[in-house]
């Protein structure tokens, strides 16, 4: 799909949302009849709406999975166990680097579900007119704006927005910022607690990035204690509907693609038994040679069991290690006060606390433990990059750092690229 070719753009997610609508219209007749051309104008019926929801969150879906998995892999929540075909990873990404010329489902996929989720907030807004400032449906697609917004900025290195030039990838958190605000007024006026919680969580997460780190800090303390907002997954339907790391982790056919096997988060399991980074041991070998270092053990993530298994978008925890982080910016000189914080939080899932004698190990702590709290979530890299970016104290750890001992390019990717497809596809893009 041409992600710049608008109309066309539009007509695929039409067809998309347009699938869901008939599903909801149809849900309790099984007959089967072909109604003929759809008019554009039917998505424009309040009766939609929540159809026109669901498409937003079923393209989030698809797009966040494949990012995670194959993020993952470069920021090393995961080894290559062979495979660089279906399910695999590619031999770029085995040591690291996401290239223009491989990234383009990745790309278009992001991009499409902020398309969606925007496109469909200007469709209900116009309809609704001064009825869309208490609208459930418009706060709760503010919210899918909001995170697909935040996987293009933790995930992509430049922006850009449907056929524009080429931006820098701030732009992505100040709209990011801009749909959870909203979800927060909106969801407050329609009564929406659930989404009012996740939309403040959004925002102090795109607040760290927009280096707002006084309002990152203020809307985490508001976040509830043990409050969480999950994106299921279904085992029905397109791949992408599935949890695809869960399908690629499997015993059977050419699913022994990726395992735990030399990353830290299985050491660190092997130590403590957190149940945030779990993984099995299966005694077998990936089932192909990995490019590094041959055939290695086969031992899987655990964290997703099913291919239902939802993927966290926000949570109590994560806003607790935003006031940490804040705290370690804003205050180092406090940083006993952060590692209290970050010591609840294991307290609270049942692990031993961390050591620290210094800012700096505060700091090594704060990069761990956001390691193990969004393990596997697509949100490793943008970590890895804003952290560097700043020159941040506190060490990662070498088999997520070290090119010998994590088999890394030097210069590994910490992004991915801008696509081949939209290059070449989209003329402000075709000079620089």
């Amino acid at each position: 799909m041409k992600q710049v070719n608008n109309g066309g753009h539009q007509r695929a997610v039409r067809t998309v949302v347009l699938t869901l609508v008939l599903w909801g219209f149809s849900a309790c007749d099984f007959k089967v009849s072909n109604p003929g051309p759809i008019q554009d104008e039917v998505l424009n019926d309040p009766g939609a709406f929540a159809a026109i929801n669901n498409g937003m969150q079923r393209d989030l879906t698809g797009a966040l999975i494949e990012i995670a998995y194959r993020g993952g892999a470069v920021a090393r929540e995961l080894f290559p166990a062979g495979t660089t075909g279906s399910c695999g990873v590619s031999a770029n990404a085995q040591f690291g680097k996401l290239t223009f010329d491989e990234v383009g489902g990745y790309w278009s996929g992001a991009q499409r579900a902020r398309w969606v989720a925007e496109d469909g907030i200007r469709r209900m807004t116009a309809v609704l007119g001064t009825a869309a400032a208490s609208s459930p449906h418009i706060a709760r697609a503010h919210l899918w704006a909001g995170y697909a917004n935040r996987l293009l900025g933790e995930n992509m290195l430049e922006a850009v927005f449907d056929g524009g030039s080429r931006e820098p990838n701030i732009k992505y958190w100040e709209r990011a910022a801009a749909n959870f605000t909203k979800a927060i007024d909106i969801g407050l006026a329609a009564n929406q607690p659930t989404i009012v919680n996740a939309a403040l969580a959004g925002r102090a997460s795109a607040r760290v990035w927009l280096k707002d780190w006084a309002g990152a800090a203020a809307d985490a303390a508001l976040v509830p204690k043990g409050f969480s907002f999950v994106l299921p997954f279904y085992d029905q339907g397109a791949s992408d509907s599935r949890n695809r790391i869960k399908e690629c982790s499997m015993e059977v056919g050419i699913y022994q693609a990726h395992t735990q096997w030399n990353t830290w988060y299985a050491a660190y399991f092997d130590a403590t038994k957190d149940p945030r980074v779990p993984y099995r041991v299966t005694g077998r070998k990936g089932n192909i040679a990995v490019i590094c270092c041959g055939y290695v053990p086969w031992n899987p993530q655990d964290k997703y069991k099913t291919l239902e298994t939802p993927v966290k978008l926000s949570n109590w925890h994560e806003t607790e290690l935003i006031r940490a982080e804040a705290m370690l910016t804003l205050t180092p000189q406090n940083w006993t006060a952060a590692m209290s914080i970050i010591n609840a939080i294991r307290a609270d899932v049942g692990v031993p606390p961390w050591p620290a004698a210094s800012v700096t190990d505060a700091w090594k702590n704060l990069k761990k433990e956001r390691g193990i709290e969004l393990w596997l979530e697509a949100r490793r890299l943008g970590d890895l990059r804003r952290w560097i970016s700043a020159g941040t104290p506190g060490a990662l750890d070498p088999l997520e750092s070290d090119p010998k001992l994590a088999y890394l390019d030097a210069d590994r990717s910490l992004g991915f690229p801008i696509s081949e497809q939209e290059i070449n596809t989209n003329k402000n893009l075709q000079t620089r």
